[in-house]
């Protein structure tokens, strides 16, 4: 399968210059004379300059310790695994200031820095404005043009989520152009001009086994439009403040979606293991469902120690919060609110029985996920969680995460030369996206929701979802009305859910909260398992851990006790650094920082 994105190291970019592999190249010239003098001259300058661009975009889980911190969010550069921390979804240790009403401490950032960085798009541009230089046929040197699309769509979106409106550059800058004193470009416009150069992407890209093995192709493209135009769509019909038609890019991602649905198939087996084992693998080549991915093996001679350090030493210190754990249905397809499976809250071991199979695929019940035996010394998180009071890092909350569990000691022995995959682009997302669109777009049949939505609950054997007898959830539709002024229909409200548990800790719980603008779902009290003393003899209440009426553990109960807060007059965006609007007044903050 020639979806797989591998970075090679050797011979790729120095992160402090835009071509390690000609290092002497470099002492010589300066980068400005590199184009004038010896630069884009022919294919092989141009695919050089495009693998460059491979690490900074699709990053996985890192490489080596991968123990960087990414801002504005926080969180380990892994983000795919650990982005959800910052949401409803997980609860850290030491609590985000993501969402709490108190991020503004980062205002004083110096320029350039907590994402409003466009070093990455000046080193696209510098491509765009020079690749044509190389002696080459348009199709030859529309293949690396089209990576570089899509590679600026992506970073473009990301700038737009975070801020809105965001200024557009075209070219690469100096330190005379006017474009850096410019205002910002207005978010419509933006995202029309991400919009434009992915469809350029879609069309200069290889078709899917036509590509260069180790290339983005053109499905790849496809999948990023689905995404931008779902998130774009909803944000637009949802933020009603922006006056912005939401209909079209709602269309592009149906049209998106369409393009890929016949091409890819969700992966089948034990309703037990199968989702849990996506994600614990050292390969995807043949995989029908993962649509691209990043490998780590000894073949490109580089890897990341995150198998190592999610299993063993619980890297972010986090756990799963009840917020979550809750959401899941039960295995007759009602809620934990109506089930008459339901076994209660009393334990962990109880209230995960009779549950969506997904449940203890992804969150640890006692005993479960262990690790193997190994000489490896670490903090064995199993077989029960390391609560605050207990030795070796803490999962605060006691639900330990088990997807992503990668069960292997030779793997762990590797360190940071791990080889446990990455997936970047899963199909399941696709089928998400579309039910989710066509809803909002007024056109979820039963056919949509049976070649989406109900996929996915076959897989694991659960219930199907059936138009006008979605279960009833009175624990949901309150937290709707109290946290975002209303509920919503139940057909929805079953799409969003499917989307929460097929996704959860994937890194797309934030932008959901953004777009549907229910940031105020982060203000949900944050509560663990159901403390039973008898399992944890050594843990003393009110000086370890803190419970609730119910005897929930409450993570924040010292730290924060007035419960995470998010402002919503602000927080749906992030702040421009203090000092980039000292440098340039043209720019203006973002409405209350």
């Amino acid at each position: 399968m020639k979806n797989t994105i591998k970075i090679y190291l050797a011979g790729l970019l120095c992160a402090a210059s835009l071509f390690a592999c000609k290092k002497d190249f470099l002492d010589r010239y300066p980068l400005d004379n590199i184009v004038d003098q010896n630069y884009w001259k022919n294919e092989n300058d141009l695919k050089l300059f495009a693998n460059s661009m491979y690490p900074r975009y699709i990053v996985g889980f890192g490489t080596d310790f991968a123990d960087g911190t990414v801002q504005p969010w926080g969180v380990n550069v892994n983000t795919l695994v650990y982005g959800d921390v910052i949401t409803d979804n997980a609860a850290p240790l030491t609590y985000s200031k993501v969402g709490t009403n108190e991020y503004n401490a980062y205002l004083s950032a110096q320029a350039g820095s907590n994402g409003w960085d466009f070093t990455g798009i000046k080193q696209l541009n510098f491509f765009l404005d020079n690749y044509k230089r190389a002696e080459l046929s348009a199709d030859v040197a529309n293949k690396y043009l089209g990576e570089v699309y899509f590679f600026k769509a992506m970073d473009y979106f990301t700038k737009v989520k975070l801020f809105g409106d965001v200024p557009w550059l075209s070219h690469a800058l100096n330190i005379n152009s006017p474009e850096l004193y410019a205002p910002r470009t207005p978010r419509a416009q933006v995202m029309d001009s991400i919009i434009n150069i992915l469809d350029k992407a879609i069309a200069y890209l290889p078709a899917k086994g036509s590509e260069e093995t180790n290339r983005i192709n053109k499905d790849m493209a496809q999948f990023l439009k689905s995404r931008i135009g779902l998130f774009e769509g909803t944000f637009r019909k949802y933020h009603t403040e922006l006056g912005l038609d939401p209909v079209k890019f709602l269309k592009y991602s149906t049209d998106a979606s369409e393009a890929l649905l016949p091409k890819y198939a969700l992966v089948q087996g034990d309703k037990n293991t199968v989702y849990n084992s996506l994600f614990a693998t050292e390969s995807y080549r043949g995989n029908t469902e993962v649509i691209m991915w990043r490998e780590y093996s000894a073949a490109l001679t580089y890897g990341a120690a995150f198998s190592r350090y999610f299993a063993q030493n619980l890297r972010h210190q986090f756990g799963a919060t009840r917020s979550l754990v809750d959401e899941y249905l039960c295995s007759d397809g009602q809620t934990i609110s109506t089930s008459p499976v339901f076994q209660g809250k009393g334990s962990i071991q109880a209230e995960l029985q009779n549950r969506d199979p997904r449940l203890t695929q992804t969150i640890c019940n006692f005993g479960t996920y262990a690790l193997a035996n190994t000489s490896i010394q670490g903090a064995n998180n199993a077989p029960l969680p390391n609560l605050p009071g207990l030795s070796g890092n803490k999962c605060p909350t006691g639900y330990r995460l088990g997807k992503w569990f990668y069960n292997s000691p030779t793997d762990w022995d590797r360190v940071t030369n791990g080889q446990q995959a990455a997936p970047i682009f899963r199909y399941a997302e696709i089928l998400l996206n579309y039910a989710e669109a066509k809803y909002e777009l007024g056109e979820a049949t039963q056919a949509v929701i049976d070649q989406t939505i109900n996929k996915l609950r076959d897989r694991v054997g659960m219930p199907r979802l059936t138009i006008g007898s979605e279960p009833a959830d009175p624990r949901l539709d309150a937290i709707y009305l109290t946290y975002a002024g209303k509920t919503i229909a139940p057909l929805l409200r079953e799409i969003r859910r499917e989307r929460r548990v097929e996704m959860a800790f994937e890194n797309t719980r934030w932008d959901d909260l953004m777009r549907w603008k229910t940031g105020r779902f982060i203000d949900v009290p944050v509560e663990g398992i159901k403390f039973v003393q008898s399992q944890f003899p050594t843990v003393v209440v009110n000086k370890d851990i803190y419970l609730s009426t119910e005897g929930y553990i409450l993570p924040y109960f010292k730290t924060i006790p007035a419960g995470r807060k998010f402002d919503e007059s602000k927080a749906y965006l992030f702040p421009i650094p203090n000092e980039d609007i000292l440098l340039n007044k043209n720019l203006k903050q973002n409405p209350n920082w």
